[in-house]
C-alpha cells in the first residue's frame, strides 16, 4: 500500500516551497509521481462595474495570474527535478470564480492532496472554505500543512486522533502510507470514558493492533481532555509528544454545527501546528 499521484495545489504562492519540498520528499518514499496544479478562477462579475472597466480588470487579473503561474511551474520543475521523482504540470483556466470545484475535480484521481492551510489575508484569490471543501468534497485523504512554519519531512512522530467512528477510520488507514515511514505512532482517544462501554480495555488497542500488522511501530492510549476542547486538547499533546504529523477524521459532526458551537476539526483548521492527515 503506497501513494502514487500525489496532487499538490500551489496557488498559495506564498507557502510553495514548503508544500513542494513535502509534496516531493512523500512522493520520493512512495515511488510516486507527482502533479503540480496551478488554477486561474474566473473574475467574480458585479453588477455596479461598468463593461469598460470590467474588460481592463479582467485583462488585468489575468496578465497577473498567468504571469504567477509561469514561476510556479519553474519552481515545481526544479523541485522536483532536484528530489528525483516523476512529475507533471497542470495550469488549469477555470470559468469558476473559486477554485475549490476545479481542485476536486482533480483531486478525483489522486491518492494524495497536499494544500495550504489557508491565509485569509493574501491576494492568492483563494476562497476561506477551500481547504474544508477540498478534505469534505474530494473523498481522498487530504494533507494541509499549516501556513507557517517549515516542515522537512512528514512524519516521524505522528499521532493518530482516534474516537471509534467513521471518519477517524478512514483518516487513519488512509494515512497508513505516512504511517509506515514514522518512528513512533500514537494512538490517541480523548475523554474514552465518554463513549466507550468496555471498561478496563485499552481504549484505542484495536485500531494500534491492526496498524501494527502493517508494520507500524504503534502505541495506544487515553488522554483526559481536563475540561477544554477537544481541538486544544489535540495542539496540546501534539506539543506534548514532539508530533510532526496528526491524523484526524474531519467533521464528525456537521460543518454548521461546528461553525456555530466549535468543534475539534474547525479548531485544527484555524490553528494547526503541524501538517495534518484529514479524511472525511
Amino acid at each position: 500500500m503506497a501513494y502514487k499521484t500525489i496532487l499538490v495545489c500551489l496557488n498559495e504562492i506564498a507557502r510553495n516551497q514548503v508544500l513542494l519540498k513535502l509534496a516531493g520528499d512523500i512522493a520520493a518514499k512512495q515511488n510516486a509521481h507527482v502533479v503540480g496544479l496551478y488554477v486561474l478562477p474566473a473574475v467574480r462579475i458585479y453588477p455596479a462595474v461598468g463593461p469598460g472597466v470590467f474588460a481592463e480588470v479582467v485583462e488585468e487579473f489575468r496578465e497577473s495570474f498567468k504571469a504567477r503561474s509561469a514561476e510556479v511551474r519553474r519552481q515545481f520543475e526544479d523541485h522536483m527535478r532536484n528530489q528525483a521523482v516523476a512529475f507533471e504540470w497542470r495550469f488549469v483556466d477555470s470559468n469558476l470564480a473559486e477554485l475549490a470545484t476545479p481542485v476536486i475535480e482533480h483531486a478525483f484521481q489522486c491518492d494524495l492532496v497536499v494544500i495550504s492551510q489557508i491565509d485569509r489575508d493574501s491576494d492568492s484569490g483563494i476562497e476561506a472554505d477551500f481547504a474544508e471543501r477540498v478534505v469534505m468534497e474530494s473523498g481522498r485523504p487530504v494533507l494541509v500543512v499549516p501556513l507557517y512554519g517549515t516542515f522537512g519531512e512528514c512524519g516521524r512522530r505522528a499521532m493518530v486522533a482516534w474516537n471509534g467512528r467513521r471518519e477517524a477510520a478512514r483518516a487513519a488507514f488512509d494515512a497508513v502510507p505516512l504511517l509506515k515511514a514514522c518512528e513512533t505512532v500514537k494512538v490517541t482517544w480523548l475523554d474514552p470514558q465518554k463513549t466507550l462501554d468496555v471498561p478496563g480495555s485499552l481504549p484505542g488497542a484495536e485500531l494500534a493492533a491492526a496498524l501494527s500488522r502493517h508494520g507500524i511501530n504503534v502505541t495506544a492510549e487515553a488522554l483526559p481532555t481536563a475540561g477544554i476542547g477537544v481541538g486544544e486538547a489535540l495542539l496540546s499533546h501534539l506539543s506534548d509528544l514532539g508530533a510532526d504529523l496528526l491524523v484526524m477524521g474531519a467533521y464528525g459532526h456537521s460543518r454548521t454545527r461546528e461553525y456555530v458551537f466549535g468543534g475539534a476539526t474547525r479548531t485544527i483548521f484555524d490553528s494547526m501546528t503541524v501538517p495534518v492527515l484529514m479524511s472525511h
